[in-house]
């Protein structure tokens, strides 16, 4: 059984955060987040008549990608997810991470070159499309407030379902 809160959190992601209508596409991009929630906010989504494309995505392997890019991939990196970012009208990133320093060690030219190509992809997400993005509760983040990760998740869902 799925946690209610999931279903909650994914009606106002949808409904509020990015008002999503009948015939339009959204993209979520979840980075380290429980089966569970994808399939609440794809139901979500599909349930106001909204198409998801969905990425599911890895910190680690997002770590390797950006540790091995040199320019010519970074490029057809930003070709490619330009391109999925001008199908959609509305853009919900939900990101986990049991790290979250991850990419501490990627040297930081490498991790220039990769953010100098994806600029393009967040400029036209942040200005033509409407998003949101949030953080997804951790065992990490709950130690970062000094909380138990059952309080910590208990706080997360009651201030981002206020």
């Amino acid at each position: 059984m799925t946690d209610d809160r999931y279903k909650n959190l994914a009606t106002l992601l949808v409904g509020y955060s990015t008002e999503l209508q009948k015939g339009e596409r959204v993209l979520l991009d979840m980075i380290d987040v429980p089966d569970d929630f994808t399939v609440e906010l794809m139901r979500a989504v599909r349930s106001v008549g909204a198409t998801p494309l969905v990425e599911l995505r890895h910190t680690r392997i997002s770590r390797e990608i950006v540790l091995g890019a040199d320019e010519p991939h970074a490029n057809l990196l930003q070709d490619v997810e330009l391109a999925r970012m001008k199908k959609v009208q509305a853009y919900i990133a939900i990101r986990g991470s049991n790290n979250a320093n991850e990419t501490s060690d990627v040297p930081s030219e490498i991790m220039a070159l990769y953010n100098r190509a994806m600029r393009p992809v967040l400029n036209y997400r942040v200005n033509k499309t409407r998003w949101v993005v949030l953080r997804w509760p951790s065992p990490s983040m709950a130690q970062a407030a000094n909380m138990s990760t059952e309080a910590f998740e208990n706080f997360y869902f009651n201030v981002c379902t206020m």
